[in-house]
């Protein structure tokens, strides 16, 4: 297997999610389910869904890193659906068996990805959807166990959700007819990856058409206010049969004011933020590590980022380990591989640097998945950053994808990934280093709790020594 193969966590799933949300699972007001279609009559059909399901099915047994987990009990999956999906009388009808089927292995990425999602499908791009600029997460609510609460996490400078008076530590009570905390999956595995594309579902809706919130401050009445979607703006880079992607990456030092507010007044701060791991982000990550080089601290923002491309976790570790050192190792079902830091020592125009020695923060959350969390997890394990925010995804394989006979695309993990230690990553996800869990009222209080506990730990670390006028570490803006 090539290592540079992407680890798509829930690329596939997030898109599966958006599909998703005006269906009854996702909490929505869907009408009723027609009645169940009679089963596909047409031969070269039959055959069709046939072929398909076996592509997978063999895929899945040829493959998987762990024979054990695909052995006889693969093989009555296969007894036991492959007559549904050969009688499926439509393409959706065929993926609903085909999900049953990957859903036995309860693992992430192993995904159908629509062939009408595909790049190559005409106006994938019109498939995006307007943004609301609001970020919510649930969290379960106190005496219901099985009712949970939208919180607004952040709120985008700009944004429609902040023209409205949407603010961070309110609860979200219903989005036009639909109430977002209702009919969710429990559980604390990769339940939480699904709970965080529903709730960004949620939040989205077709660009330029309106939706009113039902919202409620802190210790305030509940309020409605109207939200204008925006058109997602943000650049968009492709990769493989995924269809178009918003692929972007800012920097910044943070301002007075924010350092003032968190208690870092005197230090300078730098903050790195992008959505994707693909190779677009490459450059400009390289351009803001010349521009913040000589900061005091760094902060990497990664949540709501689902994962890309595996290897570039290597690369961008590079600019923060003095020598080669082992964010974990992918295991094939007959190889292993070492994902190693490639230490950067110039800057994007040729001039000798050495890695950047000051304290790094990696913010995170439950949408944070793949190559993120190879990248947080391996950081944090080697000691070389602290991670705040919420436990990330959980959904953590390497995985590549496969043309389907039916024209659909099958993401499918090859490998298992392991912390240096043998931690794994799959399912647990990885822990912040956070005092505490950050609950509705820090998200009032602060602003971005997040954000506000690594500037407040970088503040309490040594200050980083500043290099002289001719030093060449110096950067060129």
């Amino acid at each position: 297997m090539n290592p540079v193969l992407p680890s798509l966590a829930g690329l596939a799933v997030a898109m599966g999610a958006l599909l998703a949300a005006g269906r009854d699972d996702a909490g929505t007001n869907a009408p009723a389910p027609a009645a169940t279609p009679s089963p596909a009559a047409d031969p070269a059909v039959r055959a069709r869904n046939a072929e398909t399901f076996d592509a997978v099915w063999t895929i899945v047994r040829d493959s998987h890193w762990d024979p054990e987990r695909v052995g006889g009990s693969w093989d009555a999956v296969r007894d036991e659906l492959l007559p549904k999906a050969e009688a499926a009388p439509d393409q959706d009808a065929l993926r609903a068996v085909l999900g049953q089927a990957l859903a036995r292995l309860g693992q992430s990425h192993f995904a159908i990805i629509p062939g009408e999602l595909s790049s190559a499908a005409p106006g994938a791009a019109e498939l995006l959807e307007g943004r609301s600029g609001a970020t919510l997460w649930f969290t379960p609510r106190a005496g219901e166990p099985a009712a949970w609460d939208a919180i607004v996490a952040a709120v985008e400078p700009g944004s429609p959700a902040e023209s409205a008076g949407i603010s961070p530590g309110m609860r979200v009570l219903r989005i036009g007819d639909r109430e977002p905390g209702t009919r969710l999956p429990p559980g604390d595995g990769l339940e939480r990856y699904q709970r965080a594309n529903i709730a960004a579902a949620l939040a989205s809706g077709e660009p330029g058409s309106k939706a009113t919130w039902r919202v409620e401050p802190m210790g305030g009445e509940a309020r409605d206010v109207e939200v204008t979607y925006a058109a997602d703006e943000r650049p968009q880079a492709k990769f493989a049969s995924l269809p178009p992607m918003p692929t972007e990456l800012t920097w910044r030092h943070l301002d007075e004011t924010e350092r003032e507010r968190w208690g870092a007044g005197d230090r300078e701060i730098g903050l790195i933020s992008f959505n994707i791991w693909l190779i677009p982000v490459a450059r400009p990550f390289d351009r803001a590590m010349d521009t913040l080089r000589t900061a005091d601290g760094i902060v990497i923002d990664l949540r709501g980022n689902p994962g890309g491309i595996g290897a570039m976790a290597m690369g961008i570790a590079g600019h923060f380990t003095a020598e080669p050192a082992s964010l974990g190792e992918m295991r094939t079902r007959d190889t292993k591989l070492s994902f190693t830091t490639n230490p950067r020592r110039s800057s994007t125009s040729g001039a000798a640097v050495e890695p950047y020695a000051g304290p790094v923060a990696i913010l995170v959350d439950d949408a944070s998945a793949s190559t993120t969390e190879i990248f947080a997890g391996g950081m944090q394990h080697l000691g070389r950053a602290r991670v705040f925010g919420r436990r990330t995804a959980g959904a953590a394989l390497p995985a590549m994808m496969t043309p389907l006979p039916n024209g659909d695309v099958f993401l499918h993990a090859f490998a298992d990934y392991r912390l240096p230690d043998g931690t794994a990553l799959e399912a647990t996800g990885v822990r912040p280093d956070n005092a505490r869990p950050y609950d509705r009222a820090d998200y009032a209080r602060e602003g971005d709790p997040a954000l506000a506990e690594a500037v407040r730990w970088i503040a309490s670390e040594r200050r980083m020594p500043r290099p002289g006028p001719k030093d060449p570490q110096t950067p060129s803006p």
